[in-house]
């Protein structure tokens, strides 16, 4: 049947039952969506809903611990609407617990983008995701001059700086969002991040439990305080919480990876065998050329147990910061940011 030929109030009451189906089974909303849209290709009311179904579907499997097919769901729902703000930013805490950070920075980028109601920000936010970064600075600098309480453009700008590598302006003016919102937990999960990578991990693993209190399950976080944790020497709990993930993302080989050096340092040698050629097994290949470093490292630890490395390549654990430059941004050349115009930035 065409779009044409559809009786209006048969769609109508497809539609609504679409509607009602969310709260009760997102995956019966997603059949009922993709039957009218079947019908009516296009229908904005039902792209909506398969957006929104596709999304709650993604949180439910997060939640049990599919994360793997959460990030599926989530992909799915952002080709349907990509100005679905929570939706990036839901992939976003997915992807740096997997341990892909440019995939995690690109998506913490369109979150910014697609959250920003604020007309005065949307030119600054669309700078920021494209990677037009000293595009974004002069616009930044001159909104926060007239408006510098603007918690968030003076979190869009704390992000800048973290791209940039300014790690401390990044600090503090997070420090001053939070200041002036202290449940703006985007703002603290930066914070948490900017902390971690200054290696300040006493703040970053505070930061980040109080952010876990809050929503125990979310991927970003815990990914955070493993990392975390086995910066402090924790390493039974980061352990314990590399295992958690991997419990949710077990084909993940970064985790693999990440779970192998806190298990070799912990002095479990056996297990931490076991998960470097976990993570070499997974790895692709187009991530294991011209990565030695690793490889060069586990020949001796391998060795030294009479077990001998598999004649392949293995990549290098990156961070799993949510901020991140990718390789193409444009990086301005630029000192120290003079982020002292922001009201109280300088206490």
């Amino acid at each position: 049947m065409s779009g044409a030929d559809e009786p209006v109030g048969s769609l109508e009451v497809a539609l609504e039952h679409a509607s009602k189906l969310l709260a009760v089974d997102p995956s019966l909303a997603i059949e009922q969506a993709e039957e009218v849209l079947k019908a009516v290709p296009g229908h904005p009311q039902a792209k909506s809903i398969l957006a929104t179904a596709c999304y709650e579907r993604a949180r439910a499997l997060g939640a049990a611990g599919h994360g793997e097919a959460a990030v599926a769901s989530l992909r799915r729902a952002l080709r349907v609407a990509p100005d679905l703000a929570d939706g990036w930013r839901l992939l976003g805490d997915h992807l740096s617990a997997m341990g892909d950070t440019s995939g995690a920075a690109a998506a913490y980028a369109s979150h910014i983008k697609a959250s920003t109601r604020d007309p005065r920000l949307l030119a600054p936010a669309a700078a920021l995701c494209e990677g037009r970064l000293a595009v974004a600075e002069t616009l930044l600098r001159a909104h926060l001059k007239q408006y510098p309480t603007d918690v968030a453009a003076i979190r869009m700008f704390a992000e800048l700086a973290a791209r940039l590598g300014r790690l401390e302006d990044a600090e503090n003016l997070l420090a001053r969002c939070l200041e002036l919102a202290p449940d703006f937990t985007a703002a603290r999960h930066n914070y948490a991040a900017v902390l971690h990578r200054q290696a300040k991990s006493v703040d970053a693993l505070r930061e980040v439990e109080r952010l876990l209190v809050g929503d125990h399950r979310n991927p970003g976080y815990r990914s955070l305080q493993a990392a975390a944790l086995a910066r402090l020497g924790e390493y039974e709990r980061s352990i314990a919480t590399y295992a958690g993930l991997l419990a949710d993302y077990p084909d993940q080989p970064k985790l693999w990876m990440s779970q192998g050096h806190a298990l070799k340092t912990a002095g479990r040698q056996v297990e931490s065998i076991v998960a470097y050629r976990r993570s070499i097994e997974l790895a692709p290949p187009a991530r294991r050329v011209g990565l030695e470093r690793t490889k060069a490292g586990l020949v001796g630890h391998f060795a030294a147990l009479g077990d001998p490395v598999p004649e392949v390549e293995v990549g290098h654990p990156q961070s799993t910061t949510p901020i991140d430059l990718p390789q193409d941004a444009e990086r301005p050349e630029t000192g120290p940011l003079d982020v002292g115009f922001v009201k109280g930035i300088d206490r």
